[in-house]
């Protein structure tokens, strides 16, 4: 009988290992997304800051290929409004390894009058400096 008692203890103590391995990776999972959200969040701020101070550099950090036609309407936006405030609503954020795709909803105003509230969907990869913007959709 006493070998028994030992054999369930040696159970649950080997139950109790596997338990935790098993339920490390998905603590790690846990760090590791909340750690993406964060970095999502830093280059939403990043984004609407640059929309907001008309900054074509710091717009073009958070989405490094931005093409020429992208260039030319963001200019042309900027050149046309004094003032742009851009608040963003974040709707859904689901990351996959090193990508997310962001639902957000955006609302501008420009010189002090709404214009528009429009959502928008961002596929975002994540390199070796954050997370960049590759595309930007509604």
């Amino acid at each position: 009988m006493g070998s028994a008692v030992r054999y369930r203890r040696g159970c649950r103590v080997a139950w109790g290992a596997w338990l935790l391995l098993a339920f490390l990776p998905a603590a790690a999972r846990a760090d590791a997304t909340k750690s993406q959200e964060e970095a999502v969040k830093r280059l939403l701020e990043t984004y609407q800051r640059a929309i907001e101070t008309k900054d074509l550099g710091l717009f073009r950090r958070v989405k490094p290929n931005l093409t020429g036609e992208e260039e030319r309407r963001l200019r042309k936006a900027f050149d046309s409004t004094k003032t742009q405030q851009v608040t963003i609503t974040v709707a859904a954020v689901d990351c996959q390894e090193k990508s997310c795709v962001v639902h957000l909803n955006r609302r501008d105003t420009l010189d002090a009058t709404i214009v528009s509230s429009f959502p928008q969907t961002m596929r975002l990869t994540q390199g070796d400096g954050g997370f960049v913007i590759e595309e930007i959709g509604r």
